[in-house]
């Protein structure tokens, strides 16, 4: 019986892109107005980092916290197996979805990794650079830098997979040009949110 295959799988499969919608037009409004709000965001981050600095680091750390990153790099060992199983059992299917859906999984693999990675280094050692938290209600808290450098590579990862049905249906090019808008202004706001909780001056962290 002959398998009817989606037309952009049709097309790979033959050595070819499949276009899809207007994404290799110039960009909307919408998006244009993203990447203007995000180099005013980074510009605005630079400003308040170099004219009122950064605070003191947490000393000590919160024994507790740290103990929290222990058990999430525990929890995350299953659930990146798991999707290590489904990657090795599509790539040795002859579907054509299972191989577009494998692509998936190597961008989950790859955010468990690096989520693995930055609670590993947390977890051992205490912390890693943790700054005082300015803007946490209640009790001074510890802001982990990590953890920021983990959401900066996490969450343009969650923005990839959210894009599925362009991945493996065009070029990397035209992918790479469809999310830049998404994962520049992710980048821009991480970076305004650390510098807003770091720095002493009420104002300029609020203002971030």
């Amino acid at each position: 019986m002959s398998q009817v295959r989606p037309p952009a799988l049709a097309n790979k499969s033959a050595g070819a892109m499949a276009p899809l919608g207007n994404i290799e037009k110039p960009y909307p409004l919408a998006a244009k107005v993203c990447i203007a709000f995000s180099w005013a965001q980074v510009f605005a981050s630079i400003v308040v980092w170099y004219f009122y600095g950064i605070g003191e680091l947490m000393d000590p750390v919160d024994e507790t916290e740290v103990m929290q990153f222990h058990n999430a790099k525990v929890m995350l060992l299953p659930a990146m197996l798991l999707e290590s199983c489904y990657l090795i059992s599509s790539r040795n299917s002859m579907s054509h979805v299972s191989l577009h859906g494998s692509e998936m999984s190597y961008l989950v693999i790859l955010e468990y990794t690096v989520k693995m990675l930055c609670y590993t280094t947390m977890a051992h050692f205490n912390g890693g650079i943790v700054h005082k938290n300015y803007r946490a209600f209640g009790p001074m808290r510890g802001c982990y830098t990590v953890r920021y450098l983990e959401w900066s590579i996490a969450v343009p990862t969650l923005l990839s997979i959210n894009n599925y049905p362009l991945a493996g249906s065009q070029e990397p090019i035209v992918f790479a040009r469809r999310l830049l808008p998404n994962l520049f202004v992710t980048w821009a706001y991480i970076l305004a949110s650390w510098v807003a909780e770091v720095t002493p001056d009420a104002v300029a962290g609020g203002v971030l």
